[in-house]
């Protein structure tokens, strides 16, 4: 029996997802996924509020489900892997999966450890002098050491970083790249009754169905969402984002995380014409500075998340749900886990660290955010009060 770790968004759970679920499990195997929480990796609010996608996991393969805090789900790919393969590794996990473009273990590994090398990042600086952006130094430098590992494909880049941590620092955890099904990541074109998770939202958004693409239980999950009124209004982000940003105007930028005092000023002169977010993402960008670059910056001006709090390595765990089957697995994990599994703001507060205490404000603040971005706004402080799943 094997405890499969599964790094995940779920925004929307869809039938990509049980497939990649189905895919790795077997029997008397237990599924643990640590998913981002309100905010995603593309430094965005999820869609869907987290409780709903926790809960569609459970009825379809899940057994139990962590959070990856604010901090890290927003991070680049590096520290988005690395701090949700910490939690997956340090709770107990023995094997982590993955879905991803081309799924080559030999390849991967040949990338993960080019990628760890001190003289890649330094070819990389290199070709940065050629005035192109840094995907594409990236992508040079990954052909001069003789790769061929498509850098354009994002799970491309989150599967070498996962193997890059796993080497690193847990060499005895193996893993299973899953070839994705039918539709590539960020597709706008849907294959029978798979689509990507962005070309989902994008229907959803335009008021069209995406039952096709959803298993059946996770759909009526969907619907209490819609019905509850507990999903993101795009207009509503960029507004009260950008006032966020505006009463900030003239503030010091320094030690922010992902800003340099240049895409600072950017960043300051774009907000004083643009009147949304997408003006302001495309007003600021430049080759050097990427379209999500950008937004993590931005973001991380608006939370007022540091270069000292992505630095900071993941200093507990979180459960946000399971089922009663794992119950007795969980148990034991939470015994031994190397880093302590907390299911409440209580147990956070116990922990007497400042670490700790500072990853979970982050946390706490992007929530209080998030529930007046929704259709149905809420009070602040659900997050210190949210429960456990139970299923």
């Amino acid at each position: 029996m094997s405890v499969i770790g599964i790094v995940c968004e779920f925004n929307p759970f869809h039938n990509g997802h049980k497939y990649l679920i189905d895919a790795v499990r077997k029997d008397g195997d237990t599924v643990v996924c640590v998913m981002s929480g309100n905010f995603t990796q593309r430094a965005e609010p999820a869609l869907f509020e987290k409780r709903y996608r926790v809960i569609s996991a459970l009825k379809n393969g899940a057994d139990i489900v962590l959070e990856l805090p604010f901090v890290y789900a927003t991070g680049t790919a590096e520290v988005f892997a690395k701090n949700a393969v910490k939690i997956l590794c340090e709770f107990g996990c023995d094997t982590i999966a993955f879905g991803m473009e081309n799924a080559d273990s030999d390849t991967l590994i040949k990338a993960a450890d080019t990628v760890a090398d001190e003289s890649f990042e330094k070819n990389v600086e290199k070709q940065l002098k050629n005035d192109i952006s840094y995907p594409a130094a990236r992508e040079l430098a990954f052909k001069q050491y003789g790769l061929d590992f498509d850098l354009n494909k994002p799970n491309n880049i989150l599967a070498l970083e996962y193997v890059k941590e796993l080497r690193k620092n847990y060499p005895d955890v193996s893993f299973i790249p899953v070839e994705r099904k039918s539709v590539e990541h960020d597709s706008d074109v849907s294959v029978g009754h798979f689509a990507s998770a962005s070309l989902i939202r994008a229907l959803f958004e335009k008021g069209e169905s995406i039952s096709a693409f959803i298993p059946p239980n996770a759909w009526d999950c969907l619907e209490k969402c819609k019905e509850n009124g507990e999903y993101v209004l795009g207009d509503s982000y960029s507004i009260c984002l950008q006032t966020v940003l505006r009463n900030k105007l003239g503030e010091d930028g320094g030690n922010i995380a992902y800003m340099t005092e240049e895409l600072s000023n950017r960043i300051e002169n774009a907000l004083k014409t643009s009147k949304s977010l997408d003006e302001l993402f495309d007003s600021a960008k430049t080759k050097r500075y990427t379209h999500s670059r950008v937004r993590r910056a931005v973001l991380s001006k608006a939370f007022g998340v540091t270069e000292n709090d992505i630095k900071i390595s993941t200093p507990y765990i979180r459960l946000l749900g399971f089922n009663r089957r794992a119950e007795a697995e969980l148990g034991e994990r939470s015994k031994s886990s190397r880093l302590p599994v907390i299911s409440s703001y209580k147990q956070l507060i116990a922990l007497d660290s400042a670490d700790a205490r500072r990853i979970a404000e982050l946390g706490i603040k992007a929530s209080d955010f998030y529930n007046l971005i929704i259709k149905s706004p809420k009070s602040c402080s659900t997050e210190i009060t949210r429960q456990v799943i139970k299923m």
